[in-house]
């Protein structure tokens, strides 16, 4: 082949991989375009709060316990645990409150250590609170 000069097929294939190569390794250095942040005023709810006591906060498995709230919807349904199991609700009254509710400790934590601490929660909805009790013999 005359008037071709030697290597130039080389440079006809390399040059356009070396171009292909620096704009692979350009696109990965591109940032990718921003994600949208919403600035201002946040549209997420701030957790309800709600309390609750317990009287007495120790005593034996089979004793009554009167449970005391506030803190939740007027009106609303609320349900007491002692460790997970449901022991019993109340309604509350026009300001959120309920007072003195009856709940008696299962007779299955009979077994339990004397000393062992639970938790009586009491719920609706999304408004939870809980308190400590102490079992005794």
């Amino acid at each position: 082949m005359r008037g071709r000069r030697p290597g130039l097929s080389a440079v006809l294939v390399l040059v356009p991989l070396a171009v292909l190569a620096g704009c692979a390794q350009r696109t990965a250095l591109v940032p990718k375009p921003d994600v949208p942040v919403r600035v201002g005023a946040s549209s997420a709810a701030v957790a309800p709060t709600a309390q609750l006591v317990a009287r007495p906060n120790a005593g034996r498995a089979g004793d009554e316990v009167r449970l005391s709230g506030e803190g939740y919807p007027a009106g609303a349904r609320v349900v007491f645990t002692l460790h997970g199991r449901r022991v019993g609700d109340a309604t509350t009254d026009a300001a959120g409150r309920f007072a003195g509710a009856p709940v008696v400790v299962p007779d299955s934590f009979r077994d339990a250590e004397p000393g062992a601490q639970f938790v009586f929660g009491a719920t609706s909805g999304p408004f939870y609170a809980e308190t400590p009790f102490v079992l005794t013999r």
